[in-house]
């Protein structure tokens, strides 16, 4: 398979992305995934449904850190080329202090603004041909001013008080991702971008596709929760599997929710 066609998958270890690389993987599209620990991912795919003999035949495991620009380029690009779509699921490990203003903060409080810059810097080092379409793991909560409220009002408080800091990274990165595509295209190695932004993920497979319910920023899907493994599957069958994203979630953010 050409590597146009391949996804690399970075924080796949994870939630989201994770199910959207099982899911992909099982499409029989190849991956090539960061991992610190590749025997911590291996395990992730197939508590997935995965099969070693998939695991096998469509993935490649790059062993290193997200911040780590040679590591990102040998995960983006194992053979030379760059992979057609990328999928950004890197999330900071929470930790709770004795503060009522921040009581939950990230044991690396710029982990996602992080991981997107080195993911950046590697595409401009590389210059891919074929520029890539970054799918990002996002959040409800961290609208753009003059937007309309993404979460439900009983949830603003909590997403204000006890989320605040992992938002403020996510917003971070938003920003960043918005100016470096607003570059000219001779400056820039990134064909587009989609954030996808979900309401409070819960664990579990999913109630399935017919019960996500999707809008934009300027009509976003209000809701309270959704499962990891729709999030994931949504991912894939709108935005990686298919050929043309919607020209409406192109360079925008996309709001999930049930």
């Amino acid at each position: 398979m050409s590597a146009s066609r391949s996804v690399a998958f970075f924080g796949a270890t994870g939630g989201c992305a994770g199910y959207c690389m099982a899911n992909t993987l099982n499409a029989g599209i190849d991956c090539v995934a960061l991992a610190r620990t590749p025997a911590k991912l291996t395990k992730a795919m197939l508590e997935k449904g995965v099969s070693h003999e998939t695991l096998d035949r469509h993935l490649t495991i790059i062993q290193g850190n997200v911040k780590d620009v040679e590591a990102v380029k040998h995960t983006l690009a194992p053979k030379g080329e760059v992979c057609g779509k990328i999928v950004c699921g890197i999330g900071g490990t929470p930790k709770l202090q004795w503060s009522i203003m921040r009581p939950v903060v990230l044991t690396d409080s710029t982990i996602c603004q992080d991981a997107v810059n080195t993911i950046i810097s590697a595409l401009d080092e590389l210059k891919p041909v074929r520029k890539p379409i970054l799918i990002n793991v996002s959040t409800t909560g961290i609208q753009p001013k003059g937007m309309p409220r993404d979460v439900p009002l009983l949830f603003v408080p909590f997403y204000y008080y006890a989320l605040r800091d992992p938002h403020e990274d996510k917003m971070v990165l938003q920003e960043n991702l918005a100016r470096y595509i607003r570059l000219p295209e001779s400056e820039r190695n990134m064909q587009a971008y989609v954030q996808v932004k979900a309401s409070l993920l819960m664990d579990g497979p999913g109630r399935g596709l017919q019960a996500v319910r999707q809008g934009i920023d300027e009509k976003p899907a209000v809701g309270y929760t959704i499962q990891r493994g729709d999030v994931g599957k949504w991912m894939f069958e709108k935005l990686v599997v298919v050929k043309r994203i919607n020209p409406e979630w192109v360079n925008k953010s996309v709001s999930l929710t049930y």
